[in-house]
């Protein structure tokens, strides 16, 4: 088995060995990977985060040692996380040096003493300052501390827009930005919204709080298709043709735009 570690702003992970196949996620920059099998020019891939598998364009993937990858895996809880939109890093290495506009939710590590620089894999990366931020972990804070913060970063992507099998700020859909999201309070969450809505507890409408994951349906029974984050105001945050606000009701999304339920309202639940 080969191991491996996005380098690039990200890679799209597609459903079979070709570029014309459906994207099914991306590997944001530091997330790590196992290479499961080899093609002519394709790579089928298993992200080590939720265990998601996909094909990647063998050129995009960084090898790296199992040492290196092993160490790399046992420090991902306590990677920083880049907290803008989109981050410009300068890169500098062996080869030409570049800026790479890295995503929401990319993981660096190595951070240096003086907070502005790392090293991965031969290459000096430059941060900016306020670029990043240590993740929160929930179960070491209050939960009004943990739901602010949660908020915070999630609306750091307003209007950000809904692209199919998009976890990162240059297009992203709405269990990718869940999943990417929870990144920030050290909850790994599953890749699509029907698995995401298996975990933690289950709570009503009533009771619902900041930072519930409410999931929805278009009307096809109890199908889960869409899921969205609870805030303090009677709103529902989700990405449905961008990343947005919506009023959430006990049926379920209202569109204020088209005056009309979006979205039918299945299960909530309470991950911290």
């Amino acid at each position: 088995m080969k191991y491996a570690i996005c380098l690039q702003p990200y890679i799209p992970m597609r459903a079979t060995a070709s570029e014309e196949a459906e994207m099914v996620s991306q590997l944001l920059f530091g997330d790590t990977f196992r290479i499961m099998e080899e093609l002519p020019r394709w790579y089928r891939i298993v992200r080590d985060c939720d265990e998601y598998e996909g094909w990647i364009d063998w050129k995009t993937a960084t090898i790296i040692k199992e040492l290196e990858y092993q160490q790399y895996r046992l420090n991902t809880e306590n990677a920083l996380l880049l907290r803008q939109p989109y981050n410009v890093i300068a890169r500098t290495g062996s080869g030409p040096s570049a800026s790479l506009y890295l995503s929401w939710g990319s993981r660096i590590f190595n951070l240096d003493d003086m907070g502005i620089s790392f090293q991965m894999q031969g290459y000096r990366f430059d941060v900016p300052n306020m670029t990043y931020v240590n993740p929160m972990k929930a179960s070491a804070v209050s939960r009004n501390a943990c739901a602010k913060f949660l908020l915070q970063q999630a609306q750091m992507l307003a209007n950000v827009p809904y692209l199919w099998g998009g976890c990162s700020a240059f297009g992203i859909d709405c269990s990718g930005f869940t999943q990417t999201l929870f990144r920030f309070i050290g909850i790994n969450l599953p890749r699509n919204a029907s698995q995401q809505a298996k975990e933690g507890i289950s709570v009503s409408y009533e009771n619902r709080l900041v930072g519930d994951l409410a999931f929805f349906n278009h009307g096809e029974g109890n199908t889960i298709s869409h899921v969205g984050v609870c805030d303090d105001h009677g709103r529902i945050l989700h990405c449905s043709a961008s990343l947005h606000f919506d009023e959430f009701r006990p049926e379920g999304i209202w569109n204020l735009e088209r005056q009309e339920l979006s979205h039918q309202l299945v299960c909530l639940r309470r991950l911290f």
